[in-house]
C-alpha cells in the first residue's frame, strides 16, 4: 500500500469555527495556529479546530523544510516525503540528518495536535468547513501560491494529476466533522506518528551520508570526462535511493523507538473504532464527510451499508497481528505459522533481504499458530467497488 494516504488527511482535516472561521484560508497556517493557541477559554470546537491546525501545520513544516532543500523524493513511499513541493533556485545544501530531523520535528507537532483534540474529552463537536479553502505555504513566502493548496497537492498525489483548471475554480467542497471525527483525526496523528517512529528507529544519517560520499568520490574519479547516456543517467538516482533505504533498514535499529511505533499503531486502531461506534449513533445526515448507513457522503461517494462493518474486521485482522494473536504467512513453515509482528516490534532486527527471504534472519520471530488471511481485504475491495486504496485514505 502507497503510503500517500497521508493526503486524505489533508483533505478533511481544515476545520473551521466561528471565530476561526476567519483565519484558516485566509491567513497562514502558522498565524492562524498562533491566534488559535492564544484564544482564551477555547470551546470544544476551537480545540478540534486548534489540533487540525497544528496537524497541518507540521505537514507544512515538512514541505517548507524540504522545499529549502529541493528534497524531491516523491518515489519514496513514506508519510510526506512523496508530496509534491517546487523547485527552488535558491536552495540550501542537502544534508544527510535532514530526513530524520524532519521526522522527529513531525513526532512533536503530532503531539502537540493530540494535546489540543485530548482537551475536548468527549464534548460534542459540529465544525463546517469548505475544503477548497485551505493552502500550504510551501515557499514561506506567506501568500498562496498556485500549487500550494491542499486540493492541487492532494490531487497530485491521490489521483497522479492535477485538478483541472486549479484549485481556484473547483466547486465548493463543504463537510461538517463531527464529535466522531475527533477520534478520526487523532487516529491519523498516530498514524503519522508511527512511521515518524519507525524511520527514526532506523535512521538513515549515516547511510544518506555514505552514499553522497560514494557519489563525490565516484565523480572525482570521472574527472571532466562527460558521462554516456546510459544505465546511470536513466537509473542512477533510484539506485543511489534503493541504496540509502537498505542501509538504513540493514542495520540494528533503536528498539525505544520501534515499541513506539507499536504503541501508536495500538492507539490508532483503539481511537478508529471509537469513530466507527460513534458515526453508527449519529441521527442527522447534513454535510457528513464519512456517512453511517442511514446518512449520505457530502463530497458524493456511495457506501455499501457493510462497508465500515467489513473495515472493522480488517482493524482487528491488524490488531490481532501487533499482538501476536496472528502471524503473517512465511513460505518455509507455512501453512502451520509465520512471522509473530508483535516479537518484530519489541525486538527489532536489521531487515537483511537476504537473511529474511532465506530465514535464517527471522528465526527468531517464526513460530506455529493461526495465519493471517486475505478474506477481509478481498470483501472490502468488492464492496468499495473497485477503489479500496480511496476508501482505506479516508477510513483510516
Amino acid at each position: 500500500m502507497r503510503f500517500s494516504l497521508i493526503l486524505s488527511l489533508f483533505l478533511l482535516a481544515t476545520f473551521s469555527t466561528a471565530q476561526a472561521n476567519s483565519l484558516i484560508g485566509k491567513s497562514s497556517l502558522s498565524e492562524t495556529e498562533a491566534q488559535l493557541t492564544a484564544m482564551p477559554d477555547k470551546t470544544p470546537d476551537d480545540q478540534f479546530a486548534l489540533g487540525a491546525v497544528r496537524f497541518l501545520r507540521g505537514i507544512e513544516k515538512t514541505l517548507q523544510l524540504r522545499w529549502q532543500h529541493n528534497m524531491v523524493m516523491e518515489s519514496i513511499d513514506l508519510p510526506v516525503l512523496r508530496l509534491p513541493v517546487p523547485p527552488n533556485a535558491k536552495s540550501k545544501p542537502f544534508n544527510p540528518a535532514l530526513i530524520t530531523d524532519l521526522f522527529r520535528e513531525l513526532l512533536t507537532d503530532m503531539d502537540a495536535s493530540r494535546v489540543a483534540l485530548d482537551a475536548i474529552d468527549g464534548a460534542e463537536v459540529a465544525l463546517d468547513l469548505d475544503l477548497k479553502t485551505m493552502w500550504f505555504d510551501i515557499n514561506m513566502n506567506g501568500i498562496r501560491d498556485t500549487g500550494e493548496s491542499i486540493l492541487e497537492v492532494g490531487a497530485v498525489t491521490l489521483m497522479d494529476g492535477a485538478i483541472s483548471g486549479g484549485a481556484e475554480n473547483t466547486p465548493s467542497m463543504k463537510v461538517r466533522f463531527d464529535t466522531a471525527d475527533v477520534a478520526w483525526l487523532t487516529a491519523y496523528t498516530h498514524m503519522i506518528s508511527a512511521a515518524g517512529e519507525m524511520v527514526v528507529a532506523f535512521d538513515p544519517t549515516e547511510a544518506i551520508a555514505s552514499v553522497m560520499d560514494a557519489n563525490v568520490a565516484m565523480k572525482e574519479l570521472l574527472g571532466n570526462t562527460p558521462k554516456r547516456f546510459g544505465f546511470d543517467m536513466q537509473f542512477g538516482g533510484w539506485v543511489d535511493q534503493f541504496a540509502m533505504a537498505y542501509g538504513a533498514l540493514n542495520q540494528q535499529p533503536d528498539a525505544t523507538h520501534t515499541r513506539a511505533a507499536h504503541a501508536h499503531l495500538l492507539s490508532m486502531i483503539a481511537e478508529n473504532k471509537t469513530f466507527w461506534a460513534g458515526i453508527e449513533t449519529e441521527t442527522d445526515n447534513f454535510n457528513e464527510w464519512i456517512p453511517n448507513r442511514n446518512q449520505t457522503a457530502a463530497l458524493g461517494f456511495e457506501l455499501d451499508p457493510d462497508t465500515g462493518t467489513v473495515w472493522q474486521e480488517i482493524l482487528a485482522d491488524a490488531e490481532a497481528l501487533l499482538n501476536g494473536e496472528l502471524l503473517i504467512n512465511y513460505w518455509r513453515i507455512s501453512p502451520v505459522g509465520g512471522v509473530n509482528v508483535q516479537k518484530l516490534f519489541m525486538d527489532p532486527p536489521p531487515v537483511d533481504i537476504v537473511t529474511w527471504v532465506q530465514g535464517a534472519g527471522l528465526l527468531p520471530y517464526l513460530e506455529r499458530g493461526p495465519v493471517i488471511t486475505a478474506a477481509n481485504l478481498r470483501r472490502f475491495e468488492e464492496l468499495t467497488a473497485g477503489n479500496p486504496l480511496l476508501f482505506s485514505f479516508l477510513f483510516n
